[in-house]
């Protein structure tokens, strides 16, 4: 069966089987495939950036983690923390202090274009993340870095603190991933990446596509796959026949129940995690939520039970506060706010705004964000709370949430490592809110609009004392819960669907589906 697809859809030439080599798998011979391209379906409309410092979209860190590389690695397949593997580092060491670390930097390895990896360019990675003029929403993460040395052949990093954890922070992930020097500085990494990884970019088409190929000079050796196409494909169901036809040989599926148990019966679907938790951030600064009863009104007004039994109770979890569960440092002992619309009108009535209130909501498209919004929306409803949904793209949605043009910003998101450092300080730190140089994700404007819980997250930061570091964060959460900032919903894991010719090479248990030299694509 073949299809014609519109701009949101691409048609994509099937998988040709053929008899080119044999490789053993699960005990078995198995052929490969004769062509070895293989087709990815993302459920965006497009990307902004895939310059890793500077990405937060849905969709970009898929392709992203294909490009670069860090100095430290996890298994593939995996975002365990207490399972390092060498990277772009043979090895690291610390010193007693734990203060100072080393990380010496493997031999003749290429970036795509073809000049040498050095640890001038791991220099330069670092400080640009740090730089407060760049503006990296990853600053946060390495805040710790005092300065960085380039050496011959390694890189020495003085903390602020001492960190026995440190290399935790050098993942392919996050602000751990190295760009190259030469290419930032002639150039625009933005759209036309330079890395070091198994795949080069080739090609993006605004809206339609990016292409990436095999890098045969890949330190690990030659990958497998010969060209990855992702394809931005928003819609969902027109991925899921893209995979049922093989059009594509894997995509994005929405985490529900009723889609899970339906992709299942013609591929294989994979549920990982850490996944993103989602919260509801409530802006302090517009009225009338700078009015602390009308936050806990929406509170009230909000039922996290409803969403999760709308989701499936096999891809959603309850939270409960401000640092997800799971995380070291998660309390549930903080104010709750459970489903009362009674208690939410009488609320809305001691505010002074009995007959309720109307907003305007941009709302991104994304087939996770957009259902999730539109229960909320019928929820609040009860309540006299009418919000006026409008309706943008992925990416527009992220540039305006972080313009400010939200009363109520819905996000949803994952920080490594799973501690309370990153997480609490990104979103509820001061220095992160919207609008200001160093902003991260603060949309709530806690520390900055109110008072907030910096001095808590500082000590915190500060302390090698992981009992103290703990108590801080507790009470932190228990600080934003008063506040009435943020309103818990879920942890949903992130689900995806491969065809059965689609070998990774591994296990995938953390993240979208991480391509590797070994992937291969096998003959039906």
């Amino acid at each position: 069966m073949k299809f014609t697809m519109t701009r949101r859809t691409f048609g994509c030439t099937a998988l040709a089987a053929g008899l080119a080599a044999t490789f053993p798998t699960l005990g078995r011979t198995q052929e490969l495939a004769a062509e070895q391209t293989l087709h990815i379906g993302l459920s965006v409309d497009d990307i902004s950036t895939l310059d890793p410092h500077i990405s937060t979209g849905t969709g970009e860190f898929e392709i992203i983690q294909e490009i670069y590389e860090s100095l430290v690695a996890f298994r593939e397949g995996t975002m365990d923390a207490t399972d390092l593997r060498p990277g772009l580092a043979q090895k690291w060491e610390a010193s007693p202090d734990k203060k100072t670390w080393t990380f010496t930097l493997r031999a003749n390895v290429k970036w795509h274009d073809g000049s040498d990896f050095t640890s001038d360019d791991v220099k330069f990675s670092l400080e640009r993340v740090l730089n407060p003029e760049f503006g990296s929403p990853k600053r946060a993460s390495v805040a710790n870095i005092d300065t960085v040395e380039a050496l011959p052949g390694a890189v020495k990093i003085a903390l602020k603190q001492p960190d026995p954890n440190f290399p935790q922070l050098m993942v392919n992930y996050d602000a751990g991933l190295i760009v190259s020097k030469k290419a930032v500085e002639s150039g625009d990494i933005k759209l036309s990446p330079v890395g070091t990884g198994p795949f080069k970019f080739s090609e993006y088409k605004a809206r339609e596509s990016v292409t990436l190929l095999r890098n045969d000079s890949y330190w690990k050796g030659k990958p497998v796959i010969e060209q990855i196409s992702y394809l931005f494909m928003s819609e969902a169901s027109t991925r899921e026949l893209a995979l049922q036809t093989a059009e594509v040989n894997a995509i994005a599926i929405e985490a529900r129940q009723n889609i899970v148990d339906r992709v299942r019966r013609f591929a294989e679907v994979d549920l990982t995690a850490p996944a993103n938790t989602f919260y509801l951030y409530i802006n302090a600064k517009k009225k009338p939520f700078d009015d602390i009863r009308v936050r806990k009104a929406l509170a009230h007004a909000t039922d996290p039970a409803g969403l999760i039994k709308f989701l499936g109770v096999d891809v959603a979890k309850p939270e409960t506060s401000a640092l997800p569960k799971g995380y070291i440092g998660h309390t549930d002992d903080v104010t709750q706010y459970p489903y009362d619309l009674g208690k939410s009108k009488a609320l809305l009535i001691e505010a002074g705004v009995a007959d309720g209130f109307s907003m305007s909501i941009n709302m991104s498209n994304n087939e996770i964000y957009l259902p999730i919004m539109q229960v909320l929306q019928e929820q609040w409803k009860k309540a006299g709370m009418v919000v006026d949904l409008k309706v943008v793209d992925h990416p527009t949605y992220h540039r305006l949430i972080r313009e400010d043009a939200n009363p109520v910003v819905i996000y949803g998101a994952f920080r490594y490592p799973l501690t309370g450092r990153v997480y609490l300080s990104q979103f509820y730190k001061g220095s992160s809110a919207i609008g200001k140089p160093t902003a991260v994700t603060n949309f709530s404007h806690l520390g900055d609009a109110i008072p907030g819980v910096d001095d808590e997250l500082a000590k915190a930061e500060l302390s090698v004392d992981v009992a103290e570091q703990i108590h801080l964060w507790e009470q932190a959460q228990q600080k934003i819960a008063d506040t009435a900032v943020s309103i818990p919903l879920y942890t949903q894991n992130y689900a995806m669907a491969r065809s059965d010719v689609l070998d990774l090479g591994h296990v995938q248990q953390s993240g979208f589906y991480f391509i590797t030299e070994k992937t291969r694509l096998l003959a039906k």
